[in-house]
């Protein structure tokens, strides 16, 4: 969830002990387009950090996290050493792991839940709020069983947009033995590559892909959603050649 390209900005004297400050960065394209600057300094950290424990700054990290930086503050105290992690934008200590992607998030787990029953037939069995190092979005990753069947559905956090919808063939045997054997010798296409080259040929959002075979043949079937309505795109997954372009009635 955190991305570790660090910089280091420099070593400061703090009484007799030293803390140094490194500014954690990304090479997301995507990441750095979501990225908030902090609204709060490092010496303002420092203190929020000392309110909390008593004792002297040994080290200060700026770390990002999702469209967040967050101060995570090394204190020496009398019983050892203790990290406290501070939203840079808030000021907030967080206490969680889940803290600042709650603080993100802006629809509730029962909203999420709502709309990924919405989408897949079944029953909600997992629910997760998590960072989507692709997309940098806070999401909700909602598990759906369906007669045995297990179904994926990636939910923006902020916006509520179905993200990805992933079926999962686990379950079954001989789908596993199929995929295993197209991967490692017919499969030439990234699954990234033939969403791409399925949205040049339907203008929207991919919501779902699943690698297949048919006589022999490895191929990507990719729902996209548009504003004509679903259509699914079969792709080659040894060319990258688009198969067939089905629209739902």
């Amino acid at each position: 969830m955190k991305f570790k390209a660090t910089v280091l900005a420099g070593a400061i004297a703090f009484g007799s002990a030293a803390y140094g400050v490194h500014a954690m960065g990304t090479n997301s394209e995507e990441a750095n387009k979501n990225t908030q600057s902090a609204k709060i300094s490092i010496d303002e950290a420092k203190s929020i950090a000392l309110k909390e424990v008593d004792g002297k700054v040994i080290d200060v990290d700026q770390d990002q996290e999702g469209s967040y930086v967050v101060y995570e503050v090394e204190v020496q105290t009398q019983n050892g050493e203790k990290d406290i992690e501070i939203n840079g934008q808030t000021g907030k200590v967080l206490k969680d792991d889940d803290d600042l992607l709650k603080e993100q998030a802006k629809i509730t787990t029962q909203e999420a839940e709502t709309i990924a029953l919405g989408k897949v037939s079944g029953e909600m069995t997992d629910l997760d709020l998590d960072y989507d190092d692709r997309t940098a979005k806070v999401v909700y990753e909602v598990e759906v069983t369906h007669n045995g069947l297990e179904q994926d559905v990636k939910i923006d956090a902020v916006t509520g947009d179905v993200l990805h919808v992933q079926k999962d063939d686990d379950d079954d045997r001989d789908d596993d033995l199929d995929d295993d054997n197209i991967k490692s010798s017919q499969v030439k296409v990234t699954e990234q590559k033939a969403e791409g080259i399925a949205l040049k040929e339907v203008d929207g959002e991919v919501v779902s892909i699943e690698l297949d075979e048919d006589d022999g043949i490895a191929l990507y079937e990719i729902e996209v959603q548009s504003n004509k309505g679903e259509a699914e795109v079969t792709v080659s997954a040894t060319n990258g050649d688009v198969l067939e372009v089905e629209w739902d009635d």
